[in-house]
């Protein structure tokens, strides 16, 4: 391959009328070279250089995946030089990173907006400064810009949680009077659970307060601040401007002097950009265009998840709320206010509760349970009375004597006699139910033995009902003496 000063020599040559051949012979090359090298100058096709060998080739991969992670030209030369043996200068390295960048440099559109239509929000370290305590602590400041206006709001906080997230929120639209349409948030884990190019995982409460405002909320791209140039900006203004070089005494003098630089010095200059006051932009133009305030206060809620027990119901802080009952064994999402626990399942209200004071309580909605679990005393009575009347006349005498005489224990020993009927059927029940009422004893046993023995089918004697309650009532009594008791007539 020729260099590429042969190209040019070759060009200016013929330009200057040799041929082709006095070329070649000139320059000491074949003439058929000149030919395909006038053909190309003639077709416009690039020169091609000489490819020569650097000191970096080996290094040229692991330099370019540094640079991408934002590494420095400097802190790049060190690690080639310690981990991979480079022995070249640091000049070489710092030039192939200053021409690659130069190369891969991204082209990006001015997003201009409407008013009333954005705001970008971050927050920016500002280093330790006294707490309410007095405690020096680790601080940051909130902003968040109108992107038309350029009207800035500004807070310092001493953590990023979400509830000082959402707080920080409501400051500034009520500092804004009113609320844009969209507010372009960072990847932050106040807002963002799982940062994702097509469809971002939002903090459930952040996602909620968003909804109650009536804004859209966008996250941007990871590692592209040009998506929040302007809060990125504001940002950067605010730390040098107000806290740089700034050492007060108490957290006091930081937030009042912080209003101070806000309402006389950041917006009510002229801004760099737009060549306009922002306060000035906010009050004639962008207000009138930013959405309302609510009315009702947003009730900030913690967010947490749990299993629904077999009884219906969950446990949070010691207390147990009911849930509906087709719901159990599946995980359900707890939203828990100060007054108020809404219980959700894959984003579907499904029970809300007053949230309950002390340990062991139990609020429950009876409603959550099976339409057989939640009938009353009337209903169960009436139900298992009409069971007994499908046996006879003498098994509802039975059944109205247990429950006369037994009202809180009438349900097991009636609930076992139908049990019985299933086996021994409706006839023997009844006749069961005869004698049992003859010997005036009300227990499930006594049908149990009878059934078991067959006595239903020996004949009645009206002497028999001369024996003493106290004498049949003994169910320890060997059923024999009941045998002998059915047999009086006979024996005598």
């Amino acid at each position: 391959m020729l260099r590429e000063y042969m190209y040019t020599t070759i060009k200016t040559l013929f330009d200057k009328g040799y041929n082709k051949t006095q070329i070649a012979n000139m320059l000491g090359i074949d003439r058929g070279t000149v030919r395909n090298v006038l053909k190309g100058i003639e077709n416009g096709e690039e020169i091609k250089r000489k490819p020569v060998p650097s000191i970096l080739d080996p290094y040229k991969e692991i330099i370019n995946t540094k640079i991408n992670q934002e590494l420095s030209a400097k802190r790049i030369f060190q690690d080639i030089a310690s981990e991979y043996g480079y022995t070249g200068s640091y000049d070489t390295v710092k030039k192939y990173v200053r021409v690659y960048k130069q190369s891969h440099t991204k082209v990006y559109m001015v997003n201009n907006t409407l008013p009333g239509e954005e705001a970008q929000v971050d927050f920016g370290y500002i280093g330790k400064i006294p707490a309410p305590t007095g405690n020096l602590k680790k601080a940051w400041v909130f902003c968040m810009v109108l992107s038309y206006s350029r009207l800035m709001y500004c807070e310092i906080v001493f953590n990023q949680e979400v509830k000082t997230f959402i707080k920080c929120h409501e400051n500034a639209f009520r500092y804004f009077g009113g609320i844009p349409k969209i507010v372009k948030i960072d990847n932050l884990k106040a807002a963002i659970l799982e940062a994702n190019f097509y469809e971002s995982v939002y903090q459930r409460e952040y996602q909620e307060f968003s909804k109650h405002y009536g804004f859209s909320s966008i996250p941007c791209r990871v590692k592209t601040p040009t998506d929040k140039a302007k809060i990125e900006s504001g940002v950067k203004y605010v730390k040098n401007n107000f806290f740089k070089g700034r050492s007060l005494k108490t957290y006091e003098e930081y937030k009042d002097g912080l209003k101070s630089w806000l309402d006389e010095i950041c917006n009510i200059r002229v801004h760099g950009t737009t060549k306009k006051i922002p306060k000035e932009v906010l009050e004639t133009e962008e207000i009138v265009t930013l959405l309302p305030l609510p009315i009702e206060k947003y009730e900030f809620s913690v967010w947490t998840t749990r299993k629904v027990n077999t009884n219906c119901h969950i446990c949070y802080d010691s207390n147990f709320y009911s849930v509906p009952y087709k719901f159990v064994n599946k995980e359900v999402t707890l939203r828990i206010s100060d007054k108020i626990i809404k219980i959700y399942c894959n984003y579907e209200l499904i029970a809300t509760h007053l949230k309950l004071e002390g340990k062991g309580q139990f609020s429950t909605n009876t409603v959550h349970y099976p339409e057989y679990k939640v009938k009353t005393k009337t209903q169960l009575q009436l139900e298992y009375r009409q069971k007994m009347e499908k046996i006879g006349q003498n098994a509802v005498k039975f059944f109205d004597n247990i429950l006369e005489k037994q009202k809180n224990n009438w349900g097991k020993p009636i609930y076992g006699i139908l049990k019985l009927a299933d086996k021994y059927g409706y006839e023997v029940i009844e006749k069961a139910c005869i004698r049992a009422l003859m010997f005036n004893s009300l227990k499930y046993q006594t049908i149990k033995n009878i059934c078991e023995k067959g006595l239903y089918n020996l004949p009645l004697d009206n002497s028999i009902s001369l024996v003493t309650k106290d004498d049949l009532d003994d169910l320890s009594r060997p059923l024999s003496e009941y045998e002998k008791l059915l047999y009086l007539k006979e024996v005598r």
